[in-house]
């Protein structure tokens, strides 16, 4: 099946922030007022203090997916957690949504006050079905490049990011699960995800969080796993990518 990118209005680790400090605030993917798949799995990114609040969600049964008639519960994982102050949670509705519906995660009797950060994303944690599942792997008509080193230096601190671009087969979402290693030196991992927007992912740190830590001028192994939003992973495995975290003047 032949299917184009769309280009989704999310970013976990997102651009719209920066050079200067994430507040405390929930992203989401796919982005909140999207469509999904009836078979859709949500992840919530905690940022700032909100982290505390999400780590206390997993395990348990308190977050509901809701529409006009039904109510559907939703089992709350914890895969990924970032070395740079950041919990990404994955949300598997118990059974799969009704097509062409809308859907708000119950959320605000567990995280009251809680604010949506995810750049251009509706203010509430709500979706629209669309007409069934997803069940069709995401495909790379061209493999992941590194595209450039991004650098900034504020009062705040440090904004650096690694732009990686792909293109890939697949009308809905679709995200990286991103592993860093030093290339040389320490072999401890860093395993995060990171979403892919109108064919570009973001891989680094704002001032004071984000997916991923990287040193100035260290070089990474890189090695990107593709998803899209019902958990389809891309059957195609991609070699590593070798790159230099960015240095002032990049």
């Amino acid at each position: 099946m032949t299917r184009a990118l769309l280009a989704v209005a999310l970013c976990l680790t997102s651009s719209a922030s920066w050079g200067r400090c994430d507040a405390d605030g929930l992203f989401a993917f796919p982005a909140p007022g999207s469509v999904i798949p009836t078979n859709a799995r949500i992840i919530l990114e905690g940022a700032g203090t909100e982290v505390a609040r999400l780590n206390a969600l997993v395990g348990g049964e308190d977050l509901l997916l809701k529409s006009n008639d039904e109510v559907v519960t939703v089992k709350v994982t914890r895969p990924w957690t970032s070395a740079m102050k950041r919990v990404a949670l994955l949300l598997t509705p118990k059974g799969e949504l009704k097509p062409n519906t809308t859907y708000t995660l119950m959320i605000d009797r567990v995280l009251p006050g809680y604010k949506v950060l995810t750049a251009d994303a509706a203010s509430t944690l709500t979706w629209r079905t669309g007409v069934g599942p997803d069940k069709d792997p995401p495909t790379y008509q061209s493999r992941p490049v590194v595209a450039e080193g991004l650098y900034s230096k504020t009062g705040e601190g440090v904004t650096r990011y690694l732009k990686i671009r792909t293109t890939l087969g697949e009308d809905g979402p679709a995200y990286f699960v991103a592993t860093l290693q030093r290339a040389r030196g320490s072999k401890t991992q860093q395993v995060y995800p990171v979403p892919i927007n109108g064919g570009e992912a973001l891989l680094g740190h704002d001032p004071c969080s984000g997916g991923f830590t990287l040193d100035d001028g260290r070089a990474y192994k890189i090695l990107l796993e593709a998803y899209d939003s019902a958990g389809n992973k891309a059957v195609e495995h991609l070699p590593i990518i070798e790159a230099q975290a960015p240095l002032p003047g990049m």
